[in-house]
């Protein structure tokens, strides 16, 4: 799987937040439902009009863990001070490992994290950064075969 390891200053996103259980992987369908919602209710146009000067080419889920919770923001990064009913979070300076996906959601993304987790934090020269995960969503048909998405893990080199 190809992994692209980039170091970026930190920024903000605007969005709307849901708190998961990731108790027996609960999350993965709540998350699917978050999104599904998103869509038929127009948050999620709402969410992509506030890109301001993005510099990442799509829309966020971003995964901040809280103990057994996750906090699940779908956002965009932007400057702009968010509606009411959405929130604005910094995404600290980091480095970052980014996973490509390619493939129909969300079973090519799951494969991803699947991968991170199963492989590749064994094999690599890195752990896990303090910092949330990103899924980055670009714009197309999500149930596509070739549908682009990518992983984001806030990472540090092994001492």
């Amino acid at each position: 799987m190809e992994v692209e390891i980039v170091e970026r200053n930190a920024f903000t996103a605007v969005g709307k937040k849901r708190t998961f259980s990731v108790e027996n992987d609960a999350q993965k369908e709540k998350i699917s439902q978050f999104w599904q919602e998103a869509n038929a209710n127009g948050d999620a146009e709402r969410i992509n009009e506030l890109a301001e000067f993005a510099t990442i080419d799509g829309i966020l889920g971003v995964c901040q863990m809280n103990g057994d919770q996750m906090d699940y923001y779908i956002a965009i990064e932007s400057e702009l001070t968010p509606p009411a009913d959405m929130e604005k979070l910094t995404i600290p300076a980091s480095k970052w490992a980014i996973f490509k996906s390619v493939g129909p959601l969300p079973n090519a993304i799951q494969k991803v994290w699947e991968y991170i987790y199963g492989e590749w934090f064994q094999t690599s020269n890195y752990t896990h950064g303090n910092a949330p995960e990103l899924e980055v969503y670009t714009e197309g048909d999500t149930t596509a075969a070739d549908y682009y998405s990518e992983v984001w893990i806030p990472v540090v080199e092994k001492d």
